[in-house]
């Protein structure tokens, strides 16, 4: 969704760091010295550096004027390490990977900048970005629009907290909201979040909190999540709306977890908890339900999950975001979670639950990277597989340029003995950005997309770098589905972009302009215009 606000973001070059004191020992010399950290002086400078003739302008003043700094203390509170440990250089590129998650900074470095009597001294330097919104939004994808009016701070007064309130209308719902979120809790690596929402057609109910496995030293978490939805869900045929039923979910999740930390290249942990998801559904109260409604469940179970993060990470930049440093996981990820499902413990079936996520990644050349990444969801119940979900994808980048970059994409999905919720979509919103939202419906599906990627040394009165894309996307559905949506079979697309980097602003990463036409199908318009801001290119 592309937002209006009162400073927009995304300049094209980045303040010049001094360079390191050349008398201060590489970071080999000083792990092997055995060094510990003294002082740690943080800086964090304003959106726009006006001591740049560049960027000393009145719109650049202003936004600098009006515009909370972050305070020390929330960057403090995101460091790994404190002033008498030693010093490790991987737990500085650590923080400075989680740093460039947060949404209120950019472009974190940490560095040494004095070494005397064993003790090394560090700079943590980080830039913020605009972080306020106050006014409209719009967005259109599928040829449906999107949009609202609204008050967002992903750092509000300067504290790291995100703030929003507003109201906001799509192709779904209407909805009044309020969200909150802390990341850290009285500077502490806790977090806490509280949403809520008042629907046309329901509500939204949640609070979650807890210390997550922030690094991989981290050696315990603890979990807590309760939100309880009711929203109205809707079936599509070819696009257009088919029928409507009711659906409330409430899900509950208590969990602990332990980690001997790193250990070689990884960090393995397990987690033990305790799980409630009750989905009931019921026709439609207008009467427009026109299928058969999905069966209630009543899932309560314990469980236990095992799971292995990385810490073989690289860097680079114009990838999927625009004159931004990314990090690349090169290294095995993967959780698996069992559970019991008993009507001892409430449920209302006895069956064993699984799911399982898993990601990789490989350097085939200098300018090549390919990477994996799978899922798996469903129950054991009475001896039968029931509700099996999975996905799976391969993405591969090609840096043919110094500009240009092509990115080929292969991904499938499939199910089999589908709860009725469960089906799957594909359209507009789905990968083929030629159609409709929600064209076709399926128990599984196989999407593929080719895009050439364009990325300019120029931007727009240095607000936004430009960059540029032309892509070719194609996909289908197989298997029946509920309502009797007919298989087109394989549908393609084609089209041309315009992406405009947000990196000054926390208000989207990338901004995509797409005009896309569909190659097959029917009763179409042969020209999609989609407006949105995503995380990627």
């Amino acid at each position: 969704m592309y937002r209006w606000s009162a400073a927009a973001a995304a300049l094209l070059s980045l303040p010049v760091l001094a360079q390191p004191i050349a008398s201060v020992p590489d970071d080999a010399a000083l792990e092997a010295a055995h060094a510990r950290i003294g002082t740690i002086e943080i800086r964090a400078h304003q959106i726009f550096d006006t001591s740049d003739p560049r960027e000393d302008k009145w719109l650049y003043r202003e936004a600098n004027r009006w515009h909370y700094r972050t305070r020390n203390s929330v960057i403090r509170a995101q460091l790994l390490f404190r002033s008498g440990d030693l010093y490790s250089a991987a737990l500085l590129r650590e923080t400075e990977r989680n740093m460039r998650q947060l949404q209120f900074v950019r472009e974190p470095q940490i560095r040494p900048i004095a070494y005397h009597d064993g003790v090394v001294d560090l700079l943590v330097e980080t830039h913020d970005v605009w972080t306020l919104e106050i006014g409209p939004s719009f967005g259109r994808a599928g040829g449906a629009n999107n949009g609202g009016f609204d008050f967002t701070d992903d750092d509000f007064l300067g504290t790291g907290q995100k703030l929003q309130l507003g109201r906001s209308s799509n192709v779904d719902r209407s909805s009044t909201y309020f969200n909150w979120y802390d990341q850290t809790v009285l500077g502490s690596h806790w977090t806490a979040a509280l949403a809520w929402a008042d629907n046309t057609d329901g509500y939204v109910h949640s609070v979650s909190g807890g210390l997550p496995f922030y690094s991989l030293e981290t050696r315990h978490s603890l979990g807590l999540t309760a939100t309880d939805i009711v929203e109205t869900d809707s079936r599509y045929d070819l696009g257009t709306v088919y029928d409507n039923y009711q659906h409330r979910s409430q899900y509950y999740d208590l969990n602990n977890g332990w980690s001997g930390g790193l250990v070689d290249d990884h960090a393995d942990r397990l987690l033990v908890g305790w799980r409630v998801q009750h989905d009931d559904f019921a026709a439609a109260t207008d009467g427009t339900t026109l299928g058969p409604v999905p069966l209630n469940r009543n899932l309560n179970f314990p469980y236990v999950s095992f799971g292995r993060a990385p810490s073989t990470y690289d860097t680079t930049r114009n990838y999927d975001q625009i004159q931004r440093t990314e990090d690349l996981q090169f290294g095995f990820a993967g959780t698996l979670l069992l559970g019991w499902i008993n009507t001892a413990f409430g449920a209302d079936r006895n069956a064993g639950i699984f799911s399982g996520q898993l990601a990789d990644g490989w350097h085939l050349t200098p300018v090549q990277n390919l990477f994996a990444a799978a899922t798996i969801d469903g129950r054991l119940q009475n001896g039968v597989l029931t509700d099996l979900r999975t996905t799976s994808s391969l993405t591969w980048y090609w840096r043919t340029s110094a500009h240009t970059l092509l990115n080929v994409r292969v991904a499938a999905a499939g199910g089999q003995a589908l709860d009725l919720d469960h089906y799957i979509d594909l359209g507009g919103d789905d990968g083929l950005r030629g159609y409709p939202l929600r064209y076709q419906l399926g128990t599984g599906d196989a999407q593929f997309k080719v895009e050439e990627r364009l990325y300019t040394p120029w931007s727009i009165w240095r607000l936004f770098d430009i960059g540029a894309a032309a892509f070719f996307d194609g996909g289908r559905v197989w298997g029946g589905n509920p309502i009797g949506v007919p298989d087109l079979g394989w549908l393609k697309d084609a089209g041309i972009g315009l992406r405009l980097g947000n990196n000054r602003s926390s208000l989207g990463d990338v901004i995509h302009i797409d005009l896309a036409t569909p190659l097959e199908g029917r009763n179409l318009s042969r020209l999609q215009v989609l407006v949105s801001t995503q995380a990627t290119f």
